[in-house]
C-alpha cells in the first residue's frame, strides 16, 4: 500500500528521529511516516521492503492481537520513541496489503477511569507508532477502549483519524460503533467490523458513546449490511475466557453467525494466549490471535508461562470468493524488551507445535 512504501522510503533516506518531549501535540500524519526511533540496544534501522506485486482481487491481510499501549510501554516509548514496540516485528506487518490488530488501550490523558482491576491508556501522541508499524485498521470493539469514558473514546478515536489509522467496534452512539472501516486494496473492498461480548463495559447506545456489544443477531445484521457495500467482510470478535485453549460455546456461535451472514473471516482475541483456528462453511475462524504488544516481563514469564508471550502473525491471503492461504510468523514477546520479536528456532517450533494443537481443539466441536 502507498502508505507503506512512503513509510519504508522514510527509513531509507534516514529521516529525522521523534523526540517525545513536551510539544504542542503529535506530527501530522506525513511527519510521522517520515520518522522513527533508535537506541543502542535496538535493532538496525530496516531497509525498504520490497513487495511482490499481488495479482488483481487477491489481497493478503496480516492480523495481530492485542497491542496494549499503557504502563511500562508508555515508559519506553517516552523514553526511544513512538516506534519502540514494534521496531522488530514492522517488516512482517509491512509485506502485507493490509494490516490489522486489536487495540488495547485508550489513547487518551482525559477522563475518568472506569472502577474495574485493570485500565489501560497512553497519550494519543503515541497513534503514530501504529502508522510506522504499517497497521491500518484496528478494532475498537473490546473491553479497555471506555476504560476512561466518553472523554476516552473521543480522543481515541481522534487520534486515529488524526493518523489516518481505520478503526470500527466503537462510537458515538450505537449506529457509529457497528459502522463498518472499509479498505480498498488490489481491486477489492474489504469491510472490517468489531464486536465485543466482555459485559464490564460501555456499550453504545441509541444516544451514548461506547463499544459495538456482540449478539449474534447484531453480527449478522452488521455483515449483511457490510457486504451490500463490500466484496469482503472481517469481523474481529473480543471475546472467551482469558488464558484458555478452547473457544467457549459464544466465541463459536458469535464467529459462525458472522460466516453464516456472508463473512469471510474472524479474527478472535481477548483470551491473552491462542487459540485454534477453523474452516467454517465458505469461511476462516481464528478465535485467538492471543496477545501481541503487551508489557509482559520475566516475573509474568515464570508466573503465566510462555503461551501468554506467544504470539504471531497470522497472513491470510483471499479473494472475494474464498481463503486462499493462511501461514503464521511466530513472534515472541521479550520479557527483557518488553515487545514483540521474532521467535527463535526453539521458540518457533514450540509455537508452531501448540497451533497445531489448538486447531485440533478448536475443530472438534
Amino acid at each position: 500500500m502507498m502508505q507503506k512504501a512512503l513509510i519504508a522510503a522514510a527509513f531509507v533516506a534516514g529521516l529525522s528521529l521523534f523526540a517525545c518531549g513536551d510539544n504542542d501535540g503529535p506530527p501530522a500524519p506525513a511527519a510521522a511516516a517520515q520518522q522513527s526511533t533508535a537506541t543502542a540496544t535496538v535493532e538496525p534501522t530496516p531497509t525498504a521492503v520490497e513487495l511482490t506485486p499481488t495479482p488483481d482481487r487477491i489481497v493478503t491481510l496480516a492480523a495481530v492481537g492485542d497491542v496494549m499501549l499503557a504502563r511500562d510501554l508508555t515508559t519506553l516509548m517516552d523514553e526511544h520513541g513512538f516506534g519502540y514496540p514494534y521496531q522488530r516485528i514492522w517488516h512482517l506487518l509491512r509485506e502485507a496489503d493490509i494490516a490489522v490488530a486489536n487495540l488495547e488501550v485508550a489513547f487518551t490523558e482525559r477522563g475518568v477511569a472506569e472502577e474495574k482491576l485493570y485500565t489501560f491508556r497512553t497519550p494519543p501522541r503515541f497513534a503514530a507508532g501504529l502508522v510506522v508499524a504499517g497497521i491500518d485498521v484496528v478494532a475498537l470493539g473490546n473491553n479497555h477502549t471506555a476504560d476512561f469514558g466518553p472523554d476516552g473514546i473521543a480522543d481515541t478515536i481522534d487520534a486515529l483519524e488524526r493518523y489516518d489509522i481505520g478503526y470500527s467496534g466503537a462510537g458515538d452512539d450505537d449506529t457509529a460503533a457497528a459502522r463498518p472501516h472499509i479498505i480498498e486494496a488490489n481491486g477489492l473492498r474489504v469491510a472490517f467490523l468489531s464486536y465485543t461480548d466482555v459485559l464490564l463495559n460501555t456499550f453504545a447506545g441509541p444516544d451514548a458513546p461506547g463499544v459495538a456489544l456482540a449478539t449474534a443477531d447484531g453480527i449478522a445484521a452488521g455483515v449483511t449490511a457490510a457486504a451490500e457495500t463490500a466484496d469482503v467482510v472481517v469481523v474481529s470478535l473480543h471475546s472467551g475466557i482469558e488464558y484458555v485453549d478452547e473457544p467457549t460455546l459464544e466465541q463459536r456461535l458469535f464467529a459462525r453467525a458472522a460466516i453464516d451472514a456472508g463473512a469471510l473471516i474472524v479474527l478472535g482475541h481477548h483470551p491473552h494466549t491462542l487459540q485454534g483456528w477453523e474452516r467454517y462453511g465458505d469461511g476462516l475462524i481464528i478465535y485467538s490471535l492471543g496477545n501481541f504488544v503487551f508489557d509482559l516481563d520475566a516475573e509474568d514469564l515464570a508466573t503465566l508461562g510462555p503461551r501468554a508471550f506467544e504470539t504471531g502473525v497470522v497472513t491470510v491471503t483471499f479473494s472475494d470468493e474464498a481463503v486462499i492461504d493462511i501461514s503464521v510468523e511466530p513472534v515472541f514477546i521479550d520479557p527483557v524488551e518488553n515487545r514483540p520479536r521474532p521467535a527463535t528456532a526453539a521458540e518457533a517450533g514450540a509455537i508452531l507445535q501448540r497451533i497445531e494443537a489448538l486447531n485440533e481443539i478448536a475443530q472438534g466441536q
